[in-house]
């Protein structure tokens, strides 16, 4: 084949690699890690509820990974009410009131001003969990 015929098809090659690499580590960035400071779970918003007179977003969710159930149904129990982090599938980082859903197993309700974050049915996001408490050691 002609050289010049195959330099543009190289060209769009080598781009199309750049890209895709570039959207992989795009996507590994997304994802928090657990830390000293703190854990975060993967979790979906099963339903999503704007009340616009209040002016607050209500979302109802529950782990994204079946086998994160366990853990984020005691992280809900620790931290029923509080102050919590969430991270959208954008970058960003909002605060909400975490609430535990007693009736509905291993569910959780997110509280937070309307326009601070845009969360849809299916929607992944990210808790932040603080870092859970040590006793303090016996002497």
């Amino acid at each position: 084949m002609r050289r010049d015929l195959l330099e543009p098809l190289r060209h769009t090659f080598v781009l199309g690699l750049i890209l895709g690499a570039s959207v992989v580590c795009a996507a590994a960035q997304t994802t928090p890690k657990t830390s000293e400071s703190g854990q975060a779970v993967a979790c979906r918003v099963l339903e999503a509820k704007v009340v616009e007179e209040m002016g607050v977003a209500l979302i109802v969710f529950h782990q994204a990974e079946r086998s994160d159930g366990a853990r984020l149904g005691e992280l809900l129990r620790q931290n029923d009410g509080a102050k919590i982090k969430f991270k959208t599938s954008d970058g960003r980082t909002h605060t909400a009131t975490l609430l535990r859903l007693g009736t509905c197993f291993g569910r959780g309700l997110l509280v937070f001003p309307a326009g601070s974050a845009r969360l849809a049915r299916h929607d992944q996001f990210w808790l932040k969990f603080p870092a859970a408490e040590r006793p303090p050691a016996t002497p």
